[in-house]
């Protein structure tokens, strides 16, 4: 499904699925990208669940109080997505 936001009340939400070729590839994705903390912890939070039929689907949310806060949440998180995928093709098949 592709990303999308929503405002909800005074918090502002963006939420994306990301395929991935399989389970292990998800979880290597979702622990890499949790270990490091948003930056204003108070203000921007994140979760990333594992779903799908083959548990292969990283779920993720990123809420903010302020959409000026969001973009370069959402920005980074998803550059590292990125990064982190390349890595995972290149060194885990």
């Amino acid at each position: 499904a592709p990303p999308h936001g929503e405002e909800d009340g005074d918090r502002h939400t963006f939420e994306a699925r990301l395929t991935l070729g399989s389970k292990e590839d998800a979880l290597i994705l979702r622990n890499s990208l949790m270990v490091d903390p948003e930056l204003q912890p108070t203000k921007v939070t994140r979760s990333m669940t594992i779903e799908g039929d083959d548990a292969n689907v990283l779920r993720i949310q990123v809420t903010a109080t302020e959409a000026r806060l969001l973009r370069p949440a959402v920005s980074t998180l998803m550059d590292l997505a990125v990064a982190c995928s390349k890595a995972i093709e290149t060194f885990a098949h």
